[in-house]
């Protein structure tokens, strides 16, 4: 009962989903203040998933409906299995050795049902859209893997709770390795197609990119994928580089009880994960939008060759 209730409630689905829907307020209400706008209120991300559930689901006549129905439920259970390896404040609801290739793995796969969903709902601007998706795939993911190789490397573990748990006897990755850090919050918003990494969905210039022609309960889902994606995108770098629930080295030691402890950890992880998030919303509101080429020459002429050094570098300090 206790797995289950991992799997499910916490640190399961049923938490992912709460956490995918407050970020997204707290992420639209950021950037509303900052654009001088007073933002959406609490309720305005359930109340949007409950209105894309009851409108009609309809699709242009050509387009494959299986799998346009497919995509966005692959996509979905993709991103909720890899957030079964990644702790909450110490806490995963599964953990082996190597999960963190896993999750990498799985949190490829919306990026992929992406570019399909552009193929196949025969849409000038959702074929021009998904042709984006793949080329900026191909700019973001490299740099982004070689960034959190990094931590692995420095752990000796390819496990995210082991990687978090590494930090919490030494010192936070981000002190030693800054650069991996912004390499990964780079990729992040590459993977999450954010401005200015929103090129695939650019509604200036293409609509809303692969997802043109969706609507009802499949544009939900995909937009469910999207912000559950995510809280699990920042979890995995605050685990990754930020010690997740860990306040400091084991040098520095609170007399406290073991339930303090627990609330602790969990205040330290939430604060770690909302500067994340309010870095990607910053980020959103200050950068306009690039041009695809731009991307590409942004990723292969700077960010790759950076993500190389690092790891490198990484590789010769755990070999020193």
């Amino acid at each position: 009962m206790s797995q289950l209730a991992s799997i499910l409630i916490f640190p399961g689905f049923l938490f992912l989903f709460v956490c995918a829907l407050a970020f997204q307020w707290i992420d639209r209400r950021v950037a509303a203040r900052l654009q001088g706008r007073i933002g959406p209120p609490w309720f305005q991300p359930l109340a949007d998933f409950i209105k894309l559930m009851a409108k009609e689901d309809l699709l242009p006549t050509g387009a494959h409906e299986w799998a346009c129905a497919a995509l966005p439920t692959v996509s979905l259970a993709a991103v909720l299995t890899a957030a079964l390896y990644i702790p909450v404040s110490g806490r995963a609801a599964s953990a082996f050795e190597g999960d963190l290739i896993a999750v990498l793995f799985l949190l490829s796969i919306p990026a992929l049902a992406y570019f399909l969903a552009g193929w196949l709902s025969v849409s000038v601007f959702s074929v021009v859209g998904g042709n984006r998706s793949l080329l900026q795939y191909f700019s973001y993911e490299v740099p982004f893997l070689m960034a959190l190789s990094g931590p692995a490397i420095l752990s000796g573990s390819w496990s995210v709770t082991r990687i978090a748990a590494y930090q919490s006897q030494t010192t936070w990755v981000v002190l030693v390795q800054p650069v991996g850090f912004l390499l990964a919050l780079v990729g992040l918003i590459g993977k999450l197609k954010r401005v200015p990494f929103d090129i695939p969905k650019a509604k200036s210039e293409i609509g809303a990119g692969p997802l043109t022609e969706f609507s009802g309960r499949k544009l939900a889902l995909w937009h469910l994928t999207l912000h559950t994606k995510t809280v699990v995108g920042i979890f995995l770098l605050v685990n990754a580089f930020l010690g997740g629930g860990s306040i400091s080295a084991s040098s520095f030691q609170l007399p406290v009880s073991s339930f303090q402890c627990s609330v602790l950890s969990a205040l330290v992880f939430s604060i770690k994960a909302l500067l994340i998030l309010l870095a990607l919303s910053v980020a959103s509101v200050l950068y306009a939008r690039l041009r695809i080429d731009q991307l590409a020459s942004l990723g292969w002429r700077v960010l790759a060759p950076l993500a190389l050094l690092q790891m490198l570098a990484t590789i010769w300090i755990g070999a020193g």
